[in-house]
């Protein structure tokens, strides 16, 4: 009888050891979770919300996280995108993170900051008018053929193709055909007997 009294004891004994360290366990994960999202914002706001920029204007946002305890500016460490980089360029990391850059005609662009997660956007309007592309920084030495879209409609081979530079040059023969000569940023613009659109390429 003691044998078996014995061995009942001792399981006992360890399927409270047993619970008490599963016990422990919980509290130490509970505790890491909540460490883990301590630094996660209820929400990310941009100021100003909305934006209207002229032909090669910029304007710096401010993206601010809340928190349960306070909000805090987040603007350099935030990660910044544009909808369409072709009209409206972001600055990301930096000093001037945040900055955004009208560098062609497109219209409404959503700007999105996000910061452990979490994203707010602001909407920023670029001049309407005749869509040029592709944009980018393109090779000293190359060519690139350039395409125009006046509300959905290819008007490359109608436009009249003019650039701000010596060194970007337009083909006599093919409209929107470019050869760079030269490095550095030219504004290269499409018209048309209605309408206009410009396009801030780097070249080098």
């Amino acid at each position: 009888m003691r044998d078996g009294s014995f061995m009942r004891s001792s399981t006992k004994r360890t399927i409270q050891v047993l619970l008490a360290f599963a016990a422990l366990l919980m509290l130490s994960l509970a505790a890491g979770c909540k460490g883990f999202f301590v630094n996660a914002p209820t929400s990310v706001s941009i100021t100003p919300s909305t934006v209207s920029l002229t032909q090669g204007q910029s304007q710096q946002l401010i993206a601010q996280a809340s928190f349960d305890s306070g909000s805090k500016d987040v603007t350099t460490s935030a990660f910044w995108q544009s909808s369409n980089s072709c009209a409206v360029s972001v600055t990301t990391g930096g000093s001037a993170a945040g900055k955004v850059t009208d560098v062609g005609t497109g219209g409404a662009v959503t700007i999105t900051a996000t910061f452990n997660g979490v994203s707010g956007t602001a909407t920023v309007t670029a001049p309407t008018g005749i869509t040029i592309s592709p944009c980018g920084t393109f090779t000293n030495g190359s060519t690139q053929q350039f395409s125009a879209n006046l509300s959905g409609t290819d008007v490359t081979s109608t436009a009249t193709w003019t650039s701000d530079t010596s060194k970007v040059t337009f083909s006599s023969v093919t409209p929107g055909l470019a050869s760079f000569i030269g490095t550095g940023t030219a504004t290269i613009t499409a018209t048309t007997s209605s309408a206009t659109g410009t396009l801030q390429i780097t070249v080098q």
